[in-house]
């Protein structure tokens, strides 16, 4: 891309202003998902609950700590791809599946702070 094309990308996503408000609420939510899931991690040096299924001999999965760091990991990446791809929808003149990508990306880190923060309770009890 050229330095046209990025200047003309900027102007077209500052100029609708209900776009540029979920992408500031998709990327605080996900700084604000990332920020606890990394706050919640504590160091152990035993072996902590990391999984939960409902399949297998055993439904509590243990593993060390360092493997929970993947969940804000997984704010911090998502936070940036869905950023970027809803800034390219927009450009590609798809402003519907941008908004309805953004506001699945809000319900998506609902629903991962619930399942994050719920095994680390049980990690860290």
């Amino acid at each position: 891309m050229s330095r046209e094309d990025i200047k003309l990308s900027i102007k077209r996503v500052m100029t609708d202003r209900p776009f540029l408000l979920l992408l500031a609420a998709v990327i605080v939510s996900g700084v604000v998902y990332t920020a606890i899931t990394g706050f919640s991690l504590q160091v152990r040096d035993a072996q902590v609950y990391s999984r939960v299924s409902a399949f297998g001999e055993q439904h509590f999965y243990k593993d060390h700590w360092q493997y929970l760091a993947g969940f804000a990991l997984f704010g911090a990446a998502a936070t940036v791809i869905h950023s970027m791809l809803m800034i390219k929808l927009h450009n590609l003149e798809r402003r519907q599946t941008a908004l309805l990508l953004g506001y699945a990306t809000i319900v998506i880190f609902v629903i991962s702070l619930g399942y994050a923060l719920s095994i680390m309770r049980l990690a860290f009890r």
